[in-house]
């Protein structure tokens, strides 16, 4: 018996379907294939059937067909199958077949299509978010024998696993990493790419933990010019958008407006679509993070939508929808961003560390023009709390003037300045996702209680506020829950 027909025998009787027993992990078209024998399981893949199954690994193990050491035409054909799935953005699939590939190529010993394939799996599952994995795979090519001795490569490994680190809020791992990664690439010529791309990773590590001098100092190092013949168009856009992203951050708008109509000048939707629309959803979210909120990043917002609408993947479109959300709080249209922020809080789980900690920044800033300052207190605390833990200072982030020294201690330390109307008082006890339920006691002031037409989108508690973002507390945990 083969191991395809002992797979879709051992799933039926286990009464799962292909979805099911992939899990998110592998694909049903992979899965297909394995059962019609046209591939072979990896080790990790017959630990996931395995533990979806029931069955002891050995057993499973038994049914497999080990590939042979010089079937070329294998390697070759499974190489195809990846780059294809790539080309047709079907991340899933493009991870499982450059796993299956880059398994046939340690066999064959064949270095560089073995470091291809493992690149182009964990790039596939980062695009997915399945970040735990990818830093594995990454760790594996950083200690296997087959690792070419190339400073270029070196470095293009140490850069993910530091984008990684910064993804999950492990800031001073990933500037340490990030350092590795340009100390790798120092022997090569200066227009290098991968010497270019370790000092943008650099960049933005330093300047989300806060360390804008550094940063600042990295990118002016850089030297980039428009006019560089020797510079590929695509290293200056993303030079320029790294150190616009600085600029914006240190408060200096026309420099950081300067470079990005640059990265804009440069970066085209017809060679790059998903690139031009991250780009313009990073420029907007920085020039709001700098206080501006303009028709310069009402388009660039627009610009974003219009490009994720065809090539964006489901975080993607999440992420653009907090910016959208961040828009409308500034403009103050509280009714549109009352229903985005619903949305995005209810995929919260789906956001990395910088998209989360924006989050609740936006969700501070919101209630803030709601003029419920203690709500605002608590979102702006959680950004404080999330910042302090990675090791951030984040003082660029929170709304002006406020300031996190004054939510670390918690929002019951917390001030809100020149906020009018009222405050909150808690009562009750859980609501809805375990958000405790409010309700509104007046300072003696006059003024609005909530805009007309309150957004109806997500869950709400029974007084009609906005949805809460904060996670119920843990059983067992001492951090008090259920706060919004």
């Amino acid at each position: 018996m083969r191991f395809g027909d002992m797979l879709r025998r051992a799933r039926t009787a286990k009464g799962l379907t292909q979805a099911e027993l992939g899990a998110d992990a592998y694909s049903t078209h992979f899965i297909s294939l394995l059962e019609r024998g046209q591939r072979q399981p990896t080790p990790d893949m017959v630990r996931h059937f395995s533990a979806r199954l029931g069955m002891d690994v050995q057993t499973l193990n038994w049914w497999v067909e080990p590939p042979s050491a010089d079937d070329q035409p294998a390697l070759t054909e499974a190489m195809f199958a990846a780059n294809y799935a790539r080309d047709m953005q079907d991340d899933a699939l493009a991870a499982s077949e450059a796993e299956y590939a880059a398994s046939l190529a340690f066999e064959q010993r064949n270095g560089p299509a073995w470091w291809d394939m493992s690149m182009l799996q964990a790039q596939s599952l980062i695009a997915r978010r399945r970040l735990e994995e990818a830093e594995a795979v990454l760790l594996r090519m950083d200690s296997s024998s087959l690792m070419v001795a190339s400073p270029g490569l070196k470095s293009v490994v140490l850069g993910r696993l530091s984008t990684i680190a910064r993804s999950t809020g492990r800031l001073q791992e990933a500037i340490e990493l990030a350092r590795e990664a340009v100390a790798a690439a120092e022997s090569l010529p200066k227009p290098s790419s991968a010497r270019l791309q370790a000092g943008f990773i650099l960049i933005a590590a330093l300047s989300l933990s806060g360390a804008l001098d550094d940063a600042w100092e990295t990118a002016t190092a850089l030297d980039l010019q428009e006019d560089a013949p020797s510079v590929p168009s695509l290293l200056l856009a993303r030079g320029a958008w790294a150190i616009g992203n600085v600029a914006f951050r240190r408060g200096d708008t026309d420099t950081g407006r300067a470079h990005h109509a640059l990265a804009s000048k440069l970066l085209l939707p017809q060679a790059d679509l998903e690139a031009w629309a991250a780009f313009h959803r990073a420029s907007a979210l920085h020039q709001m993070h700098a206080g501006l909120s303009d028709d310069v990043v009402s388009q660039s917002l627009k610009k974003a939508d219009r490009g994720f609408a065809i090539v964006g993947t489901d975080v993607q479109r999440l992420e653009l929808t907090l910016a959208q959300a961040k828009f409308a709080v500034l403009t103050l249209e509280l009714v549109v961003a009352g229903e985005l922020l619903g949305l995005v809080g209810a995929q919260r789980d789906a956001l990395d560390f910088e998209s989360l900690t924006d989050l609740e920044v936006c969700m501070g800033q919101y209630y803030l023009a709601l003029e419920s300052p203690r709500q605002a207190a608590h979102h702006l605390a959680e950004a404080a709390r999330l910042y302090s833990e990675a090791g951030a200072d984040g003082q660029d982030r929170l709304p002006n003037p406020i300031r996190l020294d004054r939510y670390r201690g918690g929002p019951q330390h917390g001030r809100v300045a020149a906020v009018p109307v009222g405050v909150i008082e808690h009562h009750g006890g859980a609501g809805v996702h375990g958000c405790t339920r409010h309700r509104r006691v007046s300072s003696g002031r006059t003024g609005p209680r909530k805009p007309a037409g309150w957004p109806r989108a997500g869950r709400r508690s029974s007084r009609g506020h906005a949805p809460c973002t904060r996670r119920p507390a843990r059983a067992g945990s001492s951090r008090r829950g259920g706060t919004c």
